[in-house]
């Protein structure tokens, strides 16, 4: 019974191709029938096959093959051809022929039912992954070709031939010189091609695409290439929205976070306003005498001036460390950002009895990045360095913070004279919530290493026990604006500082958008 339905199942997967099959072996039966032919019957049943291979599923076919087979054999036995020998050999040799064909065309037809599915798998792949296949031929002119999700990614009809005026129309204006870069670089015949750019859909919508391409083959002067296209326009926008994320996040771990500068904050304002009143009464004096002495009042008036700057100063620091803006990064002088973090640590690392010693080795050192996330890190790393000397009595707590130019970075190391850390511990170290404090997030090093990896750097250490740990990162050099111009205190040639020097601290152009550097690690 399940014979029966598995042949009525067969037959009825495609009727139509079934009927013409048997319509047409039984017209080659007949034909057989009436004319006394050999070979002729054998033709037709190779072409019947052939036809099958094409139309007919591999069950279908073998089915079609195999009844050739004992249709040509019934005909050799009901006109008995076995009875001569001549019939013999001609039977012999159509059956031989037959059944190569019917073998050579089930090769070709799995080898083509294969490379369809392949086909169809490799179709599936690029609709769901939203990537498409280009094909590029440098030549006068230069000819395009791409798959079906290409073309849905361009929103093209998928009847219509491509062509570089089509790819034009739909690139944005700002990123219309890449299509050039392209054709030159595939007139170069570079062995990878990677760019991205934008296309702006009829409807105003903004798709980010991301292409690779390799050469393919070469004939002469013509280069044809192959590529992927792929639709990133999700991706990027995931990763705004998780950017904007981390920094809302980032504002409130600031907040929370500010109660461990409280100390440094009253310190640094205490002592300018402080200096404030006593010019202030000075000044009076000056001025109460029987014959006023106007200089010194003046003087007095001076230094009024200048510790009042020095307290806005540090207020305009600390309101911008609170403050949530999104992230601009311009040129910005790379001993100025050093200076202005160190003047913030200074009652911090005197409470740690750590005698700093800066050398500014970069003066006119131009970096582009947001000058406060950068602050973060180097005062993250001065905590970090200061806590680590917590436990050393029997030598001198040094702080060395020390900047210079290799090539073409600006290099900033922050040197302590601590217990220094193990060597099995130092890949796991800017790892997030990995802290070898009791008391520690983990999180310090972690953000440190984002935020200088946004800015294009690279961040380092280099530790031994017993001598200490050096905190290293570099961020590559950027040409200075126009507008901007070295500060008369980062001159070159200004020496060593310690920690009786004034520090004046300068309003950054943004918000930070990471979490406090002073965060524990």
């Amino acid at each position: 019974m399940s014979i029966i339905k598995r042949c009525k199942k067969l037959f009825f997967s495609d009727p139509v191709a079934w009927l013409a099959a048997i319509a047409v072996g039984s017209m080659i039966f007949i034909t057989n029938s009436l004319l006394d032919l050999d070979v002729a019957p054998t033709l037709l049943y190779i072409t019947l096959v052939f036809m099958s291979a094409s139309i007919f599923s591999v069950p279908v076919f073998l089915t079609v093959a195999f009844s050739c087979v004992a249709i040509l054999s019934a005909s050799f036995i009901i006109d008995e051809g076995y009875r001569d020998h001549r019939l013999i050999a001609g039977f012999v040799r159509c059956l031989i022929a037959l059944t190569t064909i019917t073998l050579l065309a089930l090769r070709s037809k799995r080898a083509s039912d294969t490379l369809r599915r392949k086909e169809a798998f490799f179709l599936g792949a690029q609709k769901l992954s939203h990537t498409g296949s280009i094909g590029l031929i440098i030549d006068d002119p230069v000819m395009l070709s791409w798959s079906e999700e290409a073309s849905r990614i361009f929103e093209y009809p998928l009847n219509v031939a491509p062509t570089l005026a089509m790819v034009r129309a739909r690139m944005h204006p700002d990123d219309l010189p890449i299509v050039d870069s392209v054709l030159e670089q595939a007139a170069r015949r570079q062995n990878l091609i990677e760019v991205e750019y934008r296309l702006v859909m009829p409807d105003g919508r903004i798709k980010q695409v991301q292409m690779l391409a390799n050469p393919l083959f070469n004939h002469g002067r013509r280069v044809e290439y192959v590529g992927a296209l792929m639709d990133v326009t999700a991706s990027r926008q995931s990763e705004e929205a998780l950017f904007h994320s981390q920094a809302k996040l980032a504002h409130v771990t600031r907040i929370t976070s500010m109660g461990e500068l409280a100390a440094t904050i009253a310190h640094e304002i205490n002592q300018p306003l402080a200096a404030v009143i006593t010019s202030g009464e000075s000044c009076k004096r000056w001025i109460n005498r029987p014959e006023p002495n106007l200089e010194e009042a003046r003087r007095s008036l001076d230094r009024i001036i200048q510790n009042s700057s020095r307290v806005s100063d540090v207020i305009t620091c600390i309101r911008a460390l609170s403050r949530q803006s999104d992230v601009q990064r311009k040129a910005e002088v790379f001993d100025e950002i050093v200076r202005d973090s160190l003047a913030l640590m200074q009652h911090d690392i005197g409470n740690h009895q750590v005698r700093p010693h800066l050398q500014l080795g970069a003066p006119g050192a131009h970096i582009k990045g947001d000058r406060v996330q950068l602050q973060q890190v180097i005062i993250n790393l001065i905590i970090n360095a200061c806590q680590a000397m917590a436990n050393v009595h029997d030598r001198p707590r040094t702080l060395r913070i020390h900047t210079s130019v290799q090539g073409n970075e600006a290099v900033l190391e922050i040197a302590d004279s601590g217990t220094g850390i193990a060597e099995d511990i130092l890949p796991s170290l800017f790892d997030p919530f990995f802290t070898t404090k009791p008391t520690g997030l983990g999180m310090g090093l972690s953000i440190c290493r984002s935020i200088i990896e946004f800015h294009g750097g690279r961040i380092w250490v280099d530790s031994t026990l017993g001598v200490g740990t050096q905190m290293l990162f570099a961020i590559a050099l950027t040409a200075p604006r126009h507008d901007e111009h070295l500060p008369p205190h980062l001159a070159p040639g200004a020496g060593d500082i310690d920690t009786g020097n004034v520090y004046q601290c300068r309003e950054p152009a943004v918000a930070p958008q990471y979490p406090a550097a002073h965060t524990q690690v």
